[in-house]
C-alpha cells in the first residue's frame, strides 16, 4: 500500500488538509518466500468496515502476499482501478489480483471522504464526509471532480516511482524491484459504477491512459454527461452492463451519446441474470444463505460464474489494447451463454 499526499491540492472535503489517498499495488511477484498472506484490511479496521459495507470478509485473507519482491523479467503494463460511489477499493481486490496474476501491475484507489472509510498508516481512519441534503447532483459532481484529480495524481506518483523516487508520504520502504516492474507506456483503467465513469472520463482527459473499462456505470451524473460523452473519446472503451441496469435503463442515455461521439474502438456487452454488484467482490463475500435478501445488489447468476466472466472480459480488453494480443473473447462472437453483445 502507498500513502500519497498531494501537497499541491487542498482537500475539497476537508479544506484544512492536503488531499491524501491510500492505494494498494498488486503486481507479479518474483518469490513469495516466507512473506505473509495479505489481509483485506487490518484486523482492527475490518469490523467497522464490515458494518459499513454490510458484508463479511471470510478469513480476512486475500490471495496476495505482502512486500514481496516484484518480478522484473520485463516491465508490466499498469492498470488503475476506481471503485463505485461510496464504495471501498477493497471490493476490487479480486479483480486486481486476477490481473496481477496475468502480468499486470494494478493500483486500486480509495477516493478519500467519499469511500465509507479509509485507513491510513498508524490506524487513523477517514470516514465518509457528511452530506447535507443527500446525494444530489452537486455532491456527485464534486466527487467526480475529486476522482479525476486523484487519478491524475496517482499516475504522477507512479511516474515518480518508476523514476526511482519513493512517493510514499511516510517514506516506507518499497518492495524490491517495483520501480523496474512498471511500464507506464501502456496504461489502462477499469472501474465499477462511478468508477467506470471515472475510468472513461479520466482517459478522455489524460493521454497517458490507453484503454478503459466501465463496469455497469453510466458516464455522467444523471442527464449531465461527462466530457468523454459530449466531446467523444478516441481510445478503446469496453462497457459491461448488468441485466439489472439494462432493465432500469438509467445508463442508456449516456451510453447512447457515447456511441454517437466516440471515435475509438468501443463495445458494450451485458451479463444475463446479473445485478450491479456482481461486478465486484461483493457477490463472493456475501454468504450464500443471505444472498436472496441481497437481490437488490446481487443477481441470480452464480457468484463464481459472474466472477469468471467479468475477469475474462476485463483481461481480454487490456490484453487486446495494451499488449496487442489477438484471439481474445473480444475478437469473436461470445461463446458464453450469459454474455450478449449489445453494440
Amino acid at each position: 500500500m502507498l500513502h500519497l499526499v498531494d501537497e499541491s491540492r487542498q482537500d475539497p472535503f476537508q479544506p484544512d488538509r492536503r488531499r491524501e489517498l491510500m492505494v494498494s499495488v498488486f503486481y507479479p511477484a518474483a518469490d513469495v518466500g516466507m512473506h505473509p498472506r495479505a489481509h483485506y484490511a487490518s484486523t482492527e479496521f475490518v469490523p467497522g468496515l464490515e458494518k459499513r459495507l454490510g458484508v463479511e470478509f471470510p478469513g480476512l485473507l486475500t490471495n496476495s502476499y505482502t512486500e514481496t519482491p516484484a518480478l522484473t523479467d520485463s516491465a508490466h503494463p499498469v492498470i488503475l482501478y476506481s471503485p463505485g460511489g461510496g464504495v471501498s477499493r477493497l471490493l476490487g481486490t479480486g479483480q486486481a489480483e486476477d490481473l496481477a496474476s496475468r502480468g499486470y501491475v494494478v493500483v486500486t484507489i480509495d477516493h478519500t471522504y467519499e469511500a465509507p472509510a479509509v485507513e491510513f498508516p498508524g490506524g487513523r481512519v477517514a470516514s465518509a464526509a457528511p452530506v447535507a441534503g443527500g446525494y444530489g447532483k452537486d455532491i456527485r459532481n464534486k466527487y467526480m471532480a475529486a476522482r479525476l484529480l486523484d487519478t491524475r495524481f496517482v499516475l504522477d506518483s507512479l511516474t515518480q516511482l518508476a523514476g526511482g523516487a519513493n512517493p510514499d508520504a511516510d517514506h516506507r520502504e518499497l518492495p524490491a524491484g517495483l520501480d523496474r516492474a512498471i511500464d507506464l507506456e501502456h496504461v489502462g483503467m477499469v472501474g465499477h459504477s462511478s468508477g467506470g465513469y471515472t475510468a472513461v472520463e479520466a482517459m478522455h482527459g489524460d493521454r497517458r491512459i490507453d484503454a478503459a473499462v466501465d463496469l455497469d456505470g453510466q458516464i455522467g451524473v444523471d442527464e449531465q454527461f461527462g466530457r468523454a460523452v459530449t466531446e467523444g473519446v478516441d481510445r478503446p472503451v469496453l462497457v459491461m452492463t448488468s441485466q439489472q441496469i439494462e432493465e432500469v435503463g438509467d445508463a442508456r442515455p449516456s451510453l447512447d451519446a457515447l456511441w454517437q461521439h466516440a471515435t475509438g474502438w468501443k463495445r458494450q456487452v451485458t451479463m444475463r441474470d446479473s445485478a450491479h454488484y456482481d461486478f465486484t467482490d461483493m457477490s463472493v463475500l456475501v454468504p450464500a444463505a443471505v444472498q436472496p435478501a441481497a437481490a437488490r445488489y446481487i443477481g441470480p447468476i452464480a457468484a463464481q460464474r459472474s466472477t469468471v466472466l467479468v475477469r475474462t472480459y476485463v483481461a481480454a480488453m487490456f490484453d487486446k489494447f495494451l499488449r496487442n494480443r489477438s484471439g481474445t473473447v473480444l475478437d469473436q462472437p461470445p461463446a458464453d451463454p450469459e454474455i450478449a453483445v449489445l453494440r
